[in-house]
């Protein structure tokens, strides 16, 4: 019987922390039953870092039925501050890229987005509103559509993975 019991523990909302890795430096990506994954870079290689203002990341989900079985859609928006040099060289280089994506949330669940399959892809736009107290940055949003629910990542926890870099 498959029952799902009460929470217990703390529920807080939103996003602490993004990464991306690119598709070529992942060496192999698996998911079990248990949509734990598996992951294992290209020596040297592992996960990217990406700065974006707290509390501003937030993440949708949706599923559609369709004839071929369901799909599972994910996007991951948030803002990025300031109009930057640097920023935009390294957004640019990410646009149509297969990208792979990781985020925690507040309660340390850490989630994978996108696989060799069906790897995310990444969108970006530059906001400068009219009002000095406005946000000056980019909005970031990274999608994607998959076969299966995003991932779980047991960082160290027992999911073998190549430490090229990699946490």
């Amino acid at each position: 019987m498959d029952n799902i019991s009460r929470h217990t523990g703390s529920n807080l909302g939103g996003l602490n922390s993004i990464s991306w890795a690119y598709y070529e430096d992942l060496i192999s990506f698996s998911t079990n039953d248990s949509l734990y994954s598996t992951i294992v870079f290209v020596a040297l290689k592992g996960w990217n870092s990406l700065y974006f203002t707290p509390e501003t990341m937030s993440l949708e989900s949706d599923q559609q039925i369709l004839p071929a079985g369901m799909k599972f859609i994910y996007k991951i928006k948030m803002l990025v501050p300031k109009d930057r040099q640097e920023v935009e060289v390294i957004l640019a280089k990410l646009l149509l890229r297969k990208l792979i994506i990781k985020t925690t949330d507040k309660n340390n669940v850490i989630r994978v987005f996108g696989n060799l399959d069906s790897p995310m892809k990444l969108t970006y736009k530059l906001l400068k509103p009219g009002t000095i107290e406005g946000f000056t940055g980019y909005e970031v949003l990274f999608s994607g559509e998959f076969s299966h629910p995003a991932a779980y990542w047991l960082d160290g926890g027992g999911v073998p993975v190549n430490d090229g870099n990699a946490t």
